[in-house]
């Protein structure tokens, strides 16, 4: 995910990692066991973290039996299994193989608060779908239930100024917005009964596919005939799902195995 401090004009970047090709497989299991030693252990079925609870108690996928661990680590000093997940060194947040979560200290506490959010829909979802799951699904749910925003404003008092408030906004670009405004969109036309329903059942078989949620049926038959007059909202849907399924086909060879942003 990339997004800009707009204060600054710099580019904060959390990457999707997924997308760079590295997997599960290149990590070594025994240096990450020891890289999250002293991590904190996160029960999905017990957790209160807004996403966790969103995810099972209203979307009511059954929580993974996993336990997530949870570490957080200064800039300067990553852990050298982790190197090649922060190369970056703007990225904020990964998720490995669904199971460990990465973090960056930080010392605004709703920033990280959004952070772990994001992450733990990651790690939630992967680890209760039985095949890895795509990448516009995986992002699109990761800011969708945790922040839910294309742009936070992250700050707290000043220190030397009374009144005053210092801080960041922190804006998603444009591919990310896009994500989110599919969500919103497949929301809008199927409402939320029928999205949670949708999205569970996506998560619990693996199963993706966004046409029969919003009318457009399952096959090139039930499309609408391309002689009548359209309106315009039905032609703004299909081209979202054009997209949607160019997306799904881009990145199927390149599922989830790994650690994502």
């Amino acid at each position: 995910m990339m997004v800009r401090l707009a204060s600054s004009g710099v580019l904060l970047i959390l990457v999707v990692l997924a997308s760079c090709g590295v997997f599960a497989e290149s990590f070594d299991p025994a240096a990450l066991d020891e890289a999250f030693k002293g991590a904190q252990q996160i029960d999905l079925a017990t957790s209160q973290v807004p996403s966790v609870v969103k995810l099972r108690d209203v979307v009511k996928i059954p929580p993974p039996t996993q336990s997530v661990l949870v570490k957080t680590f200064k800039r300067d000093s990553i852990p050298p299994v982790l190197t090649q997940a922060f190369v970056n060194p703007n990225v904020s947040g990964v998720t490995i193989a669904g199971r460990y979560v990465a973090i960056i200290q930080t010392n605004l506490t709703k920033e990280y608060n959004d952070v772990l959010s994001h992450e733990l829909v990651h790690a939630y979802i992967s680890l209760a779908c039985p095949k890895p799951l795509p990448f516009w699904f995986q992002e699109g749910a990761a800011v969708h239930f945790s922040t839910d925003k294309t742009r936070k404003f992250y700050g707290q008092p000043s220190k030397d100024q009374t009144g005053v408030m210092i801080g960041k906004t922190v804006e998603l670009n444009e591919t990310y917005k896009q994500k989110l405004q599919s969500f919103h969109f497949m929301i809008e036309k199927a409402g939320d009964k029928k999205f949670n329903k949708w999205f569970r059942e996506a998560v619990m078989t693996g199963t993706v596919d966004p046409r029969p949620l919003i009318g457009l049926g399952d096959s090139p038959s039930a499309q609408p005939s391309p002689n009548k007059h359209l309106p315009i909202w039905l032609i703004a849907a299909i081209a979202g799902i054009v997209i949607i399924v160019i997306a799904i086909g881009i990145y199927a060879a390149r599922r989830d195995d790994g650690y994502i942003g």
